[in-house]
């Protein structure tokens, strides 16, 4: 048994000099996202209830991860027949992945509103005042996933805000205000990120101060931080590669099928020709844009002028991303317009866009001059 010396003994310890410890910073790589966005809430650096809400988006990522991995033996591949809100084909994982997210956000108690690629309609959440508005294509390149090519999850968490409906507000009064009260501009983010499903569970995240990325680890059961602060490469650093349907390219406009070739034929520099890549699913073609640098181009075409993608949930997500890596994101006829200023129109508009380093977006830039 341990001896307890009686209270009124005064032990004299001899006073030890300890050396003074440097202030390092905290670390982070190596942390869980968990431990990543409890520090940071803690130290002001986002909203508890951000946290919350973006705990709630991983846990989401989490169980789509699983549901895309075991898709064949489930037999969750293939297509329902239907097409969703955006037009484009329904697969059996959509609706699933769909589900999923729903029900995390809805379980979360920090979201006002959802909007989804699935749904068409944004669905208002009982009993949350004034949350954040999230959206999210829970399934981008679901077409992918029978032939096991990478997919992935996109998502974006706008400010909170409220539909402000009235007691006497009837059903179409009620959607009416709510379509409005999600229909920001991206400068209303207040975080955006995705996560693709590939050899690994990629989860890569903004709150407005940098870009991280996390890998999902099995035997912690949590995403944890493998990069931080990353930075698009630029200059003597940036692939020349390029990206983008060339399938479509005839029906680009001439400036940019010019493009096209002045890029093949050396770019501006009068270098190495860039080389092409182009997965075919947004999430993985940005994944290799933002770690490899070089140019995306997601542009209009004579079949579809305003773009294909969307923009409430999927360009302006992937814009504030790069944006916050350094790179740019811009639209237009001369590539001149920032992609994070535009408000939509619709909770489902499509957006063009021209993304990638700095320096290929300004090239493309002062090409287009010429026209």
């Amino acid at each position: 048994m341990r001896a307890v010396a009686p209270a009124n003994v005064i032990h004299h310890a001899r006073r030890v000099a300890l050396p003074r410890r440097r202030a390092t910073r905290p670390r982070a790589l190596g942390d869980a996202l968990t431990t990543y966005l409890a520090r940071e809430s803690a130290r002001g650096n986002i909203d508890p209830e951000l946290a919350v809400t973006l705990n709630a988006i991983a846990f989401a990522c989490k169980r789509v991860r699983a549901l895309v991995a075991r898709a064949p033996l489930s037999g969750n591949t293939g297509s329902l027949g239907v097409s969703n809100a955006s037009g484009d084909e329904q697969k059996r994982l959509d609706v699933l992945a769909n589900d999923v997210f729903v029900d995390a956000l809805r379980s979360s108690g920090r979201t006002g509103t959802i909007v989804t690629e699935e749904e068409t309609t944004p669905i208002a959440c009982a009993r949350v005042e004034n949350g954040y508005v999230a959206t999210f294509d829970p399934i981008d390149g679901s077409s992918n996933i029978d032939a096991c090519v990478a997919t992935g999850s996109i998502f974006g968490v706008y400010a909170p805000g409220a539909c402000e409906v009235d007691a006497e507000d009837g059903g179409e009064e009620t959607l009416r205000k709510c379509v409005t009260n999600a229909l920001r501009s991206g400068e209303s983010l207040v975080a955006a990120g995705y996560c693709m499903y590939s050899s690994s569970a990629v989860f890569v995240l903004t709150t407005g101060d940098g870009v991280y990325q996390f890998d999902y680890d099995e035997n912690v059961g949590d995403f944890v931080m493998s990069k931080e602060r990353m930075m698009i490469p630029d200059g003597s650093k940036m692939q020349r590669i390029y990206s983008g349907n060339n399938g479509n390219v005839d029906l680009w406009a001439p400036e940019l099928r010019d493009y096209i070739s002045h890029l093949q034929n050396g770019g501006s520099d009068k270098g190495k020709p860039w080389t092409y890549r182009y997965i075919g699913a947004l999430v993985a073609d940005f994944h290799r844009t933002l770690n490899y640098g070089g140019l995306w181009l997601y542009p209009p075409d004579s079949k579809a002028p305003e773009g294909k993608a969307r923009l409430l949930y999927e360009i302006a997500p992937c814009s504030m991303i790069v944006e916050q890596a350094g790179g740019m994101s811009m639209r237009g006829k001369m590539a001149d317009e920032r992609v994070l200023e535009v408000v939509p129109t619709g909770i489902h508009q499509k957006s063009p866009m021209f993304i990638g380093s700095a320096s290929a977006v300004k090239d493309l830039q002062e090409f287009l001059k010429k026209y």
